[in-house]
């Protein structure tokens, strides 16, 4: 997958969250949505998981990776956390149709 298909895709699927978290019903492709989300969350590495957070899903400080990383660290972490995070979402969004085989993997 090229990076900007990447940047791409984690902002369709911040953009989809957004909006289902924000919609007043609830419905079953919203949950499955939101439950793949989190698994997905889940089951990343805790530094990727530090630099998803706190770059697409917290409201953090724009240079919070300062205290972390060196500038290109930082980027070359974050582009393989998001790729990571896209295939991994890509791939249970196929594997898991069914919510009910879903949900009792959490």
């Amino acid at each position: 997958m090229r990076d900007k298909e990447v940047y791409l895709k984690i902002q369709q699927i911040i953009e989809t969250r957004r909006k289902l978290l924000s919609a007043k019903e609830s419905s079953l492709a919203k949950e499955k949505f939101l439950h793949m989300f989190e698994y997905c969350l889940n089951l990343m590495k805790e530094e990727y998981l530090l630099i998803l957070q706190n770059s697409y899903f917290r409201k953090c400080y724009k240079f919070w990776w300062m205290d972390y990383y060196c500038k290109s660290s930082y980027y070359r972490k974050r582009l393989v956390a998001i790729t990571s995070f896209v295939s991994l979402f890509e791939m249970i969004y196929e594997n898991f149709n069914d919510i009910s085989t879903f949900t009792n993997t959490f």
